[in-house]
């Protein structure tokens, strides 16, 4: 019986930080969905921005959709039963997806960001897309979310470092 309860409360913490992280991780994409709807509305007039504005927001969304199916997949994750993908993606393509899909929350804040990749040598990866964007882009949110305002941080993820800035420092 003991045994039991201590499955039951270790099940119930383990949805609980699912569903905290889960959270976290749909902010980032809806912040951009929103933003980026924002700057297209205020740029009606200006098709060139508008299209850009809709090509971030067709990322983010397509990010976001595959959040939710991570959600909706949670008996899997519960039995073991996920399944990774192995599909090829452009590392490159990827970063620069991440780049524009939290520069809006930077910008906010007033700290901006780059993704170093100089030492990856090879662009196209095989591998599983979505958890390699989940991570890139929960170690980059959190970048600069936890930056103060006018500080600096440098987070490494393998060959990928992530260095946040003060937004007056950057050479745009």
């Amino acid at each position: 019986m003991a045994d039991a309860l201590t499955t039951a409360k270790n099940a119930s913490q383990a949805k609980s930080d699912f569903l905290s992280h889960m959270s976290h991780e749909i902010r980032t994409p809806m912040n951009a969905i929103i933003g980026m709807t924002t700057i297209a509305l205020s740029r009606i007039g200006d098709k060139q921005k508008v299209e850009d504005c809709l090509k971030k927001t067709l990322l983010a969304s397509r990010h976001l959709l595959g959040l939710i199916n991570d959600i909706l997949d949670m008996s899997k994750i519960e039995s073991n039963k996920l399944a990774l993908s192995y599909e090829n993606f452009d590392l490159q393509e990827t970063v620069h997806c991440i780049y524009n899909l939290i520069e809006p929350q930077a910008k906010e804040k007033g700290v901006s960001f780059e993704i170093i990749t100089n030492d990856i040598r090879q662009e196209c990866l095989v591998g599983d897309p979505l958890r390699v964007n989940q991570v890139f882009i929960n170690v980059i949110a959190n970048a600069v979310k936890f930056t103060p305002r006018g500080g600096k941080s440098d987070e490494v993820v393998g060959s990928v470092q992530v260095r946040t800035y003060p937004l007056a420092l950057c050479h745009q």
